[in-house]
């Protein structure tokens, strides 16, 4: 049963960051577009941030997964070799997950695979997606005791 309880946490985490990081790529895509001129009505904002919610789930949902669970688990072993709290090391280690995927991913392959992260503003904005999924798997944690 813990480790269902403890799945179930990682899967909200994960969900969260996913969210967040498609809303974010959504958006800066946008503001690219509107700084040309171009007015995009709110309609149109939720349209496309749904397109790419849907559009960006088998890829970027494994890799905030994968990422994510490496990240958790060397927070979790910081937490027994460090001590500290559960918040600050699940939130850092959420905040350093997708900049390290995406820059692992980066220097292995050559490319950027999510357009967002190819700015230093975009970069920010994904390791704040991270670091509010580790801040959800924190808190649930906490609260479960898992």
């Amino acid at each position: 049963m813990k480790l269902l309880k403890l799945l179930f946490i990682f899967t909200l985490a994960v969900v969260t960051t996913f969210l967040l990081m498609s809303l974010v790529g959504t958006q800066l895509v946008i503001a690219d577009i509107t700084s040309f001129g171009i007015e995009v009505s709110l309609a149109d904002r939720v349209s496309a941030s749904l397109h790419d919610i849907f559009g960006l789930l088998p890829i970027l949902l494994a890799l905030v997964s994968v990422a994510q669970a490496v990240a958790f688990s060397l927070a979790s072993r910081c937490i027994r070799w460090f001590a500290g709290s559960q918040t600050f090391w699940y939130s850092f280690a959420g905040l350093c997950s997708m900049p390290a995927a995406l820059l692992l991913i980066k220097y292995f392959m050559g490319i950027t695979i999510f357009a967002a992260a190819r700015s230093s503003l975009g970069m920010f904005l994904v390791s704040l997606c991270g670091l509010a999924g580790g801040w959800v798997f924190a808190q649930l944690m906490q609260k479960r005791k898992v």
